[in-house]
Order: C-alpha cells, then structure tokens, then sequence
C-alpha cells in the first residue's frame, strides 16, 4: 500500500512540475518578449516637407517639375510606400501595420502648382499625399476672393478633384505670419501672447484668437471637402506647450514641426517631425539622404 501510494505522489509531483514549467515558459513568452500587437516597432518613418514647384528653380522652398519627378520615380524605384496621415496616426497608436518602407509626402500653403505639376506626378508614380493648407487662402471661386499679390493659390473645386491621391490638413486659417512677442523678438503667431496694434495680448486673449482660428480652418475644410482634417502643420514649424493644447481642443490628433528626423514609435503625436526636402537633390542623392536619416 505504501508503495502504491509513493507511486500516485510521485507522478501527482511530475504533473505540478510540468504544470510550473509550461507556466514559467508562457509567461517569458508573453510578458518578456511580447509579440508586437500592431506596425513594426522599428520603422522609421520620413515625412517629406514641400511648397511650391516652378520651372528651373530649385532650392529648399521650390522645386522644379523634372526634378520633383526623378525624387517620385526615384521612391517608387526604391521601394517606398506612399502612406497617409490618417494611416501614421492608426501606426503610431498602434491600430494598424504599415506597409514595408513607408513614407509621407506633405505640401505646405496649397499653391496652385501643387495642382498643376505635383498632382499629374503623383498619379504617375500612384504615390499618396498630404496638403496643408493656408485655409483662407484657398481661392473661394463662388465669391470672387483671390489674393493676386501672392503666389497663386489652388481653389477648392481643384482640391476636390484631387481627393483620389491628397488628403487635405490644415496650416492654419490665417496665422502664418510673425507677430512681436513678450520677449521682445518677433515669433509665431500661434505660440503665445503677441503685441496687437502695440498693445500686449492676455494669456486668454492670446488662446481665444489661436482656438478660433484652429476650428475655422477645420470647419471650412469640412464645408468645402466633406471631412473634417486630422493634423496641423505648425507655421514655421514653431509651436509651444500652449499651441500643442489650442490645437488638441480644437480637435486635431496631430502636429507636425520641422526637425529633419524620422517619424518613430513613441514620437509625441503633436511634435512629429518633418524633412525638408532640397530641389538641387537628384534621385540618388534624395533616396540617399532618405535611407541614412535618423
């Protein structure tokens, strides 16, 4: 009897000690090497900053159409996917996947030439992109309001017939210009209480003009286009604490500034930064640039 009931201890103890092993090697599996559960944690992501395209100029602000098209084909070559900013918010809070080498492609201000010359590229090469637009400057054909002392701007039918390869976001409504600060230096107008017609705005005052302006922009988008635009491109890339939480009230999930480094995981979502993009680069040395940043 004594034997028998050694025997049943005996393998009552080899199940307990299987049943600890198996425990112990599930938790290392999941709690200290846990499975990605969306995107790849490792990717880098770069989001190219352009303006405006014009014949034989190229520079950091202006890039012409020929060379536009050799840094499109030159991404298409290499690899890249156009992705949009709704798809780097879905990755970046780990809703979503992202296709391997994934890149965004944004415009600044909504000049005309983005319609004329980038736009016929970019179906070229089937390659998505994202316009920030100086809301207030988009040219309101219905009730004759244009600006003819500045570069042409498109209009809103032509950002509509765009909408199967660009998403619309916002610059702004009508901040991007400078304004003297506090501190005595000219400064962003979103970035905290400037002078007004000499005077000094409060804290409130300061917040009340920048949110207005916010939700303007917004609305108007979703008047004119039907959907409201997730991110804001920061004029001049400058931006404050107080700037990032006007922009979340306001009801954007996302800001862009100018650092010239990749997107990662963990970036904070209303300081993503973007790359300026040379005109001057040729297909070799913009995917070169691409592929070695940071």
């Amino acid at each position: 009897m004594n034997d028998i009931r050694k025997t049943i201890n005996s393998k009552q103890g080899e199940k307990m000690i299987r049943k600890i092993i198996a425990f112990v090697v599930v938790y290392i599996v999941l709690f200290t090497h846990p499975f990605p559960t969306h995107g790849y944690q490792e990717q880098n992501i770069p989001v190219l900053m352009y303006h405006h395209l014009a014949d034989n100029i190229n520079n950091n602000t202006v890039i012409s159409p020929t060379n536009f098209d050799k840094q499109m084909r030159a991404l298409k070559e290499e690899g890249y996917h156009a992705i949009s900013v709704q798809e780097l918010h879905d990755y970046l809070t780990n809703q979503i996947k992202l296709p391997e080498k994934p890149v965004l492609i944004t415009f600044d201000d909504g000049y005309l030439s983005n319609y004329e010359k980038a736009y016929p590229i970019l179906k070229k090469y089937d390659m998505h992109a994202e316009i920030f637009v100086i809301a207030s400057r988009i040219v309101d054909t219905s009730k004759g309001i244009a600006y003819p002392h500045e570069i042409a701007k498109m209009n809103w039918e032509q950002l509509k017939e765009m909408q199967d390869y660009i998403t619309i976001q916002s610059h702004t409504w009508d901040s991007h210009y400078k304004l003297p600060s506090k501190f005595g230096r000219m400064n962003g107008a979103i970035y905290g209480p400037s002078y007004l017609n000499g005077r000094l705005e409060s804290q409130e005052q300061y917040e009340a003009r920048v949110r207005d302006d916010f939700i303007h922009s917004r609305n108007i988008i979703k008047e004119k286009l039907g959907y409201e635009p997730i991110a804001i491109s920061y004029p001049y890339g400058i931006q404050s604490a107080a700037t990032i939480k006007l922009a979340q009230e306001a009801g954007f999930k996302m800001g862009f500034v100018i650092q010239n480094k990749n997107v990662q995981q963990g970036d904070g979502l209303f300081t993503l930064s973007r790359i300026i993009v040379n005109g001057n680069d040729t297909g070799a040395d913009f995917i070169h640039k691409i592929n070695t940043m940071e």
